[in-house]
């Protein structure tokens, strides 16, 4: 598994399932992630190049939390809020 950079916030996606957060944030910090940086994605602010995304997936039934980093941003994303428009590197996924 890929070691992530502790100094980088890392944004949790849970596709409106509250109470999906509280699992994969023990699930990342489990992992080393440094829980002071795991934090619930906006829909109104995605993050920063280089910056990191956890998502629950798929969206409605969640099996698997996918982490990625933020690689770029793309004016075309389909999809809703700010996290439409940014393109992600997969980086490993975790049993949910």
């Amino acid at each position: 598994m890929t070691t992530l950079n502790n100094d980088k916030k890392i944004y949790v996606i849970v596709h409106g399932i509250r109470q999906n957060f509280d699992k994969v944030k023990s699930m990342l910090i489990e992992k080393n992630i440094n829980k002071e940086n795991i934090s619930m994605a906006s829909l109104e602010k995605a993050g920063e190049i280089g910056e990191y995304v956890a998502m629950t997936w798929p969206p409605m039934a969640a099996k698997e939390v996918i982490v990625s980093e933020i690689i770029g941003t793309n004016a075309e994303g389909q999809g809703m809020g700010a996290w439409s428009s940014i393109e992600q590197k997969e980086i490993f996924r975790i049993p949910l």
